[in-house]
C-alpha cells in the first residue's frame, strides 16, 4: 500500500497497519457483494492454467468455455457448470493446410470455430466439433512482406469478433513506438476481413486519437480494446482516454466514462525511456484496460488498472499481479452506473469475459496464494444484483 505524508503525520504506525488490513477486507467484501457463483474447471497434467486463448459460448442452455491447448493441439470444451471437458477437438495443425501455432480462437457455435494464426489472416481455419475443416480463408497476398504482416491479438480484451459476415481483428504496431512521428492517425488498430468478398480493409475510426499523436507512450500501453453491442455500435476504449469512442452508422460520438480511481492526468515521456523507465511507468500508471458488452443485461463493463508499486529488480508480472483494479458498469447508453473495486493478487484481469451469469473473473493470477495447478477457479459477478443499482 502506498502512504501519503499527511497519513504518516496523523496516524501511528500501528493504526496504519490495521487500517491497511481493514481496507483490504472492505474491498473484498464490496466485490464479493456482487458475486453470484463460481466455476471450477478440472485440468489434467497436459493443460496449463494460463488459459490465454479462450472463447465463451452459450448453447442449448449450457455454458461452455473453449480453450486452445497448445501442447495437445486441441480445443478443449469445458462445461462451466460441471467443470469438466465435454469434448476435445483435434484441429488441423500440420502444414500446409493446418495451423501450426495458434494466435486465438472465436466460437460461433460448437460446429463453427475459427482458428487464427499469428501475424496473418491468411490461413485462418473454420472447423466443426469433429475437427473437420469447413473452410480455410485465403485473402489476397500482399507482394510487400512487411505490408502482409497483421499483428492481430485475438484474445483477452482484444478478441476477434464475428459481425455481419466479417471478422474484426485488433492489431498492434510492429513499428518503433518510441518514434513520436509514428504515432499518427494513419495507423489503424482494427482490421476487417469480409468473408464473402475475401477482402481486407481498415476500420477508419480506429486510429490514434489526437491526444496520443506525436508523443511517446509506455510500450505495452499502445493498444486499444473494443466491443460491439446488439445495436451495431462499435465502442473503442483507449488506455489513456477517459472517454469511450462510439461509432454508430459512421457517426462518431465520445462518451465520458472516467474512473473515480484515476486521479492524475495521463502524461507521455519527455524523451525515449530505457527499459526500466518504461516498465516503471507501465506499473505505476493507472489506466483503462478492457471494454466488454453484456448482451444478457444490455450493459457495458470497463476495467481499470489502479496504480501499482514499481520495485527495481522486481518481476514485472508479479508487480502487475498485486495491483488493485475496478470495473466501471455502464448502461446501454454508456452512462456510468457504478464502479466496483477488486483487490489485487487474486484475479486475472487479462482473462475476464462476459457470460450468461455476468462478469467472469478467473483466479489464475500468479500472485494468488490459493492458486492450484489442477483447478481453474472462476468467480462470477452480477453487477445488477445490488438493489441500489438502477
Amino acid at each position: 500500500m502506498k502512504f501519503y505524508p499527511y497519513q504518516v503525520i496523523l496516524f501511528s504506525l500501528l493504526f496504519l497497519i490495521v487500517g491497511c488490513t481493514d481496507e483490504k477486507l472492505s474491498l473484498t467484501k464490496e466485490s464479493n457483494h456482487y458475486m453470484v457463483g463460481e466455476a471450477n474447471l478440472k485440468l489434467d497434467d497436459s493443460t496449463a492454467i494460463d488459459f490465454m486463448r479462450i472463447s465463451y459460448l452459450e448453447e442449448n442452455q449450457n455454458e461452455f468455455l473453449l480453450h486452445q491447448n497448445e501442447y495437445k493441439k486441441t480445443i478443449q470444451i469445458f462445461n462451466l457448470e460441471s467443470g469438466r471437458v465435454e469434448n476435445e477437438i483435434k484441429y488441423p495443425s500440420k502444414e500446409p493446410l493446418g495451423v501450426r501455432v495458434v494466435q486465438g480462437i472465436t466460437a460461433l457455435n460448437l460446429d463453427s470455430i475459427f482458428i487464427f494464426m499469428p501475424l496473418s489472416i491468411r490461413g485462418s481455419l473454420l472447423i466443426n466439433r469433429q475437427g473437420e475443416l469447413i473452410n480455410r480463408y485465403m485473402p489476397s497476398k500482399e507482394e510487400d512482406f512487411e505490408k502482409s504482416l497483421i499483428n492481430h491479438i485475438s484474445f483477452g480484451a482484444m478478441p476477434t469478433i464475428y459481425d455481419k459476415d466479417k471478422l474484426r481483428f485488433i492489431q498492434l504496431p510492429l513499428f518503433e513506438v518510441t518514434n513520436p512521428s509514428n504515432i499518427n492517425e494513419k495507423y489503424k488498430f482494427e482490421i476487417i476481413y469480409d468473408l464473402n468478398t475475401n477482402e481486407i480493409s481498415e476500420a477508419p475510426n480506429s486510429g490514434f486519437p489526437e491526444f496520443y499523436q506525436n508523443k511517446i507512450w509506455p510500450s505495452q500501453d499502445i493498444s486499444i480494446s473494443r466491443t460491439i453491442d446488439k445495436y451495431g455500435r462499435i465502442i473503442y476504449s483507449w488506455r489513456f482516454l477517459d472517454s469511450l469512442i462510439v461509432e454508430n452508422n459512421g457517426l462518431i460520438e465520445k462518451k465520458y466514462a472516467k474512473s473515480d480511481f484515476i486521479k492524475n492526468d495521463f502524461l507521455p515521456f519527455r524523451q525515449i525511456p530505457n527499459r526500466e523507465q518504461d516498465m516503471e511507468k507501465i506499473i505505476e500508471t493507472a489506466k483503462y484496460y478492457g471494454i466488454y458488452y453484456d448482451k444478457y443485461r444490455d450493459l457495458f463493463y470497463r476495467t481499470v488498472q489502479h496504480p501499482g508499486i514499481f520495485e527495481k529488480g522486481g518481476i514485472p508480472k508479479e508487480m502487475d499481479g498485486v495491483r488493485k483494479f475496478s470495473v466501471i458498469v455502464l448502461d446501454k447508453d454508456l452512462n456510468v452506473i457504478n464502479e466496483i473495486i477488486f483487490p489485487g493478487g487474486i484475479y486475472n484481469i487479462y482473462r475476464a469475459f462476459v457470460g450468461k451469469r455476468g462478469f467472469y473473473l478467473p483466479k489464475n493470477n500468479v500472485m494468488n496464494p490459493t492458486l492450484k495447478e489442477d483447478i481453474l477457479s472462476i468467480d462470477i459477478f452480477d453487477f445488477t444484483s445490488n438493489e441500489n443499482i438502477n
